[in-house]
């Protein structure tokens, strides 16, 4: 049902992880939006994130639910180098930033 999402970096052991750790009615989301979702996974793997968007899908999967013009809106509080850090080191450090 998402399994499109390995098309944008999401590895086979980290769809196994989000199978097992992301709440069944997310996952419903995730395939219901699919559209959506691809379009924000597309935009993170442009500005450079790929091998963290699982990390994105667990613990922020409201960065890929929601329209892509208000993450862009969302993501450009902050420097574009930082974000790509935050998510790469301590993706829950987003909410500090406002994001």
């Amino acid at each position: 049902m998402i399994e499109y999402i390995k098309e944008y970096g999401v590895t086979n052991l980290d769809f196994e992880y989000i199978s097992h750790n992301v709440k069944p009615d997310i996952i419903e989301l995730i395939g219901l939006s699919e559209v959506t979702v691809r379009e924000n996974l597309a935009y993170y793997n442009s500005i450079g994130i790929a091998s963290d968007i699982a990390k994105i899908i667990v613990a922020r999967p409201d960065l890929i639910l929601n329209d892509k013009e208000t993450i862009i809106k969302t993501i450009s509080k902050i420097d574009m180098n930082l974000f790509r850090n935050v998510v790469n080191k301590s993706i829950e450090d987003l909410i500090i930033l406002g994001v």
